[in-house]
């Protein structure tokens, strides 16, 4: 879809890991603290960052590799997570162009919330220690409801509670997930080329309807 085929976003939703929140070092430092317990090799931001955003089971994929099967997953899994909750905003913060994004809709009354497949206890946390982020109008984990993107469901509640038609939302996100929700959804999907994309990703794929490079190139299409 071309630029000039978009329609103008009355409301804007986000993914939060690898979108809006770069948070891959605070989850490298959480699989790395794991690792060190059982005295393995720990990862690099190199190998961690294209994973951070697929949950304690892909970082536990990467740092155990084959050797996973040979520890309980669900203790490994609780470990990382707890220590991943104390330091969850050591490092993480909005990416580039963020803060000016949030700042623009704010000012001109865009509603804007985050659809995230991030457990919501977790991404509350997060958000109470980013204040650019005090003015979500819906905040949506991968356990608020009974799915999780790619299924469409969560954004059209996250729609719903804005008040606004999903056709009139756009969906910002950096994972194959995230276009397949926000397409399914009818919404205008926003390719976050700067995040989480792996090199055996193929987002030229993913038939997003817009990509960007930077948060605050989406100003450029606000109504105001």
């Amino acid at each position: 879809m071309s630029g000039t085929e978009l329609r103008l976003p009355h409301a804007l939703l986000f993914d939060l890991d690898g979108t809006l929140v770069d948070t891959a070092d605070d989850l490298g430092a959480a699989l790395n603290y794991v690792l060190a317990q059982h005295k393995l090799p720990l990862c690099s931001p190199e190998q961690y960052r294209p994973v951070a955003s697929h949950g304690a089971k892909g970082l536990l994929e990467l740092g155990f590799g084959e050797l996973l099967g040979n520890f309980d997953f669900f203790e490994l899994r609780s470990l990382l997570l707890q220590y991943y909750a104390a330091h969850i905003c050591d490092h993480s913060q909005l990416f580039a162009g963020g803060a000016a994004l949030i700042q623009a809709l704010n000012k001109q009354q865009i509603p804007w919330g985050i659809v995230t497949n991030k457990p919501y206890k977790l991404a509350a946390s997060m958000l109470r220690q980013l204040p650019d982020l005090a003015g979500c109008g819906i905040l949506l984990g991968g356990d608020s409801l009974g799915v999780r993107k790619p299924d469409p469901t969560p954004l059209w509640m996250a729609a719903h509670q804005l008040k606004v038609p999903a056709r009139q939302c756009w969906y910002v996100g950096d994972a194959e997930r995230d276009i397949e929700a926000g397409r399914r959804a009818g919404m205008t999907t926003v390719l976050a080329g700067f995040g989480y994309i792996g090199a055996s990703d193929q987002p030229e794929l993913w038939q997003a309807s817009l990509r960007i490079e930077q948060l605050s190139e989406l100003i450029n299409y606000l109504p105001g």
